[in-house]
């Protein structure tokens, strides 16, 4: 056990599981009044956590919230989220994050998948929810927050009639003391679903397990040294797996997390200094937003004893560390086993690499017929885990597709990578369709589906072509299905209207047919080869403003 959060916090008794409740009720007990989190500058002390998920529980108790439910959490980075998040945790229910970029079939599939019963969502995100309410026909009860925003549309739209709403400050209103109920929970109870990018389908919901949850956080804790009262700044989104290392992360080291609703990149260093941070958790994205920035004089004097992000640019690694006078942490991993490779603060990493495998995985490479690659040879990323509930319990009703996965008892990622002689692991390319774009996972399938629906497209294929931020610019390719010529703007309009701001195309190419294979399948590497065709519309290049 390394880092400086208490071994008997972490470390399991054989066969035991660590829950999110379990910890925090052991933290209460050696610091109730510190700050656990802060978020957009609004304190929550570790007892002041404990009451409110407690209270939240009972309160959910009687709106009919049983083990094994799903909850969705449709907010913006509040107390609210990690209320309710802390509150189903206690109940054994289950939270299910989603992007509150979703929209559309984005958002009606993710919720339909996970049978969502209940959604805590903000008042300017309703309209989005009601809109698709009766194609889910799970959902009850709705938990409406009023965050102070303009709705986008009809006022925050009108729900359905099967759809009871509450005001989500009912969940305070609970007994804060004592929980009212004893769950029988599993052995160990699902935390959140979060999804991840599908490829030839729909995206898939993860099944996180408290334990796995915990895992992940105190991988992290690991690699920044985090010590008791240390503070984390985090300006990532909580529907994201990686966030939850600065939540849960200072909850295991006896910590406090600043986490930020937005992320600004001119006001984060007076961020990290008013707070006197010693790291930060981080997207690739955002991290070469930061770097873009006029260099200060003060760059310097940021408190910081880390950052961590992923993936870094190796160009610019070491001129990092030593403009902000930190080391960078990396890693690799995605939501179905995080982290993967690994390089901490104390780490002698290679520049470009990930770091060395996480000793909760056995790692390695295989060529298409499951064999070793040889040292330096590119493979497929496979991992199996060294210690029990340290990744996914497998896809939320797709029993099949998780087996298929694990083929010959080993996880395929669907990422490439190779190992350098002293066991340094570095990506190499996605294997997969699915694009990143500035921290966002966006399933072609979707993207493609979505557009599919515009009178005026016969076929489309989206692909991910390189952004000078580093990782994806989402790039499509249309076959138009009349002689008319598409409108451009139009057609940006109705990507809005039917997708995520972030998975809306940079680049359009129109084209008369699309490569494909003796079946008929779209050869994705081909139209990837290209590059960005100049004769492909470009929206920054026009001043197209894409609408959130």
């Amino acid at each position: 056990m390394t880092g400086g959060s208490p071994a008997s916090l972490w470390e399991p008794t054989p066969g035991g599981a660590l829950t999110i409740p379990g910890i925090l009720d052991a933290q209460v007990a050696e610091r109730p009044d510190q700050s656990l989190l802060v978020i957009d500058d609004v304190p929550l002390s570790y007892r002041a956590l404990q009451e409110r998920s407690i209270s939240a529980a009972n309160v959910l108790v009687g709106l009919g919230i049983e083990p094994g439910d799903r909850v969705a959490l449709f907010m913006g980075t509040s107390p609210e989220w990690v209320t309710v998040w802390f509150g189903l945790c206690r109940l054994g229910a289950v939270a299910v994050p989603i992007n509150t970029a979703y929209r559309g079939d984005f958002l009606a599939n993710q919720l339909r998948d996970s049978s969502t019963k209940m959604i805590a969502l903000d008042r300017s995100l309703a309209d989005r929810v009601f809109s698709i309410a009766a194609d889910v026909p799970s959902l009850r009860t709705v938990l409406l927050r009023e965050d102070g925003k303009a709705p986008a549309e009809n006022g925050g739209g009108t729900p359905p009639p099967q759809v009871q709403v509450h005001a989500i400050e009912q969940l305070l209103e609970g007994r804060s003391s004592l929980l009212e109920v004893t769950p029988d929970l599993p052995p160990f109870p699902v935390g959140a679903i979060f999804s991840t990018s599908g490829t030839t389908g729909r995206s898939k919901g993860v099944l996180a397990t408290q334990h796995y949850l915990l895992a992940a956080a105190q991988s992290m804790v690991d690699l920044w040294r985090l010590q008791p009262a240390e503070v984390v700044h985090g300006p990532l989104p909580l529907f994201h797996l990686s966030a939850v290392g600065t939540v849960l992360g200072p909850m295991l080291a006896g910590g406090t997390g600043i986490l930020d609703s937005t992320f600004s990149v001119s006001a984060t260093w007076d961020r990290v200094r008013r707070y006197e941070a010693s790291g930060i958790a981080l997207a690739g994205a955002m991290l070469s937003m930061l770097w873009n920035l006029p260099p200060d004089e003060h760059d310097k004097d940021v408190p910081l004893r880390f950052i961590s992000a992923a993936p870094v640019p190796k160009e610019s690694f070491e001129a990092m560390e030593e403009r902000w006078q930190c080391r960078i942490v990396t890693c690799y991993g995605m939501s179905e086993a995080f982290p993967l490779a690994v390089a901490g603060v104390d780490a002698t990493n290679r520049v470009g690499a990930s770091g060395r495998p996480n000793p909760n995985f056995d790692v390695m490479l295989f060529d298409p017929e499951d064999r070793p690659v040889p040292v330096g040879e590119v493979g497929e990323i496979v991992c199996r885990p060294r210690r029990s509930h340290v990744m996914f319990e497998g896809y939320d009703g797709r029993e099949r597709e998780t087996v298929e996965q694990f083929r010959n008892l080993w996880f395929h990622t669907g990422d490439m990578g190779r190992f350098d002689e002293d066991g340094f692991l570095y990506f190499a390319d996605r294997k997969k369709d699915a694009m990143r774009r500035r921290g966002e996972n966006i399933s072609s399938f979707e993207v493609e589906q979505a557009l599919l629906r515009h009178p005026a497209v016969a076929e489309v294929a989206a692909v991910g072509v390189p952004s000078e931020l580093g990782e994806d610019e989402v790039m499509v390719y249309l076959v138009a299905g009349s002689v008319e010529p598409i409108d451009m703007e139009a057609f940006m309009d109705f990507c809005c209207e039917n997708l995520p701001y972030f998975a809306v195309p940079r680049y359009v190419e129109v084209t008369s047919e699309l490569p494909k294979n003796a079946v008929g399948r779209i050869l994705k590497h081909e139209l990837r080869a290209r590059g960005i065709p100049a004769s492909a519309w470009d929206r920054e290049s026009t001043g197209y403003t894409v609408r959130r």
